[in-house]
């Protein structure tokens, strides 16, 4: 027979494998608006948050990767 600390574990355990993927789906949902080249916003993160986003950052635009854009992740 399994010990109540035993037990207790498996029943976090089973909770933790079970709400995973639902925090990575609601983190999926944060699409990120685009607001320009990071060369108009040199300080992405800052000009974001002051837009009352929850922060942004400069990333490389696809598919050839040689200018970087900024983008906000909005408040959820």
């Amino acid at each position: 027979m399994a010990s109540s600390k035993t037990c207790f574990f498996l029943v976090f355990l089973c909770l933790v494998v079970l709400l995973i993927p639902k925090f990575a789906k609601a983190q999926g949902k944060r699409k990120p608006i685009l607001i320009g080249s990071c060369s108009q916003f040199p300080h992405c993160n800052q000009t974001c948050v002051e837009s009352n986003y929850s922060g942004g950052k400069c990333i490389p635009l696809p598919p050839l990767r040689i200018d970087f854009v900024c983008v906000c992740y909005p408040k959820y």
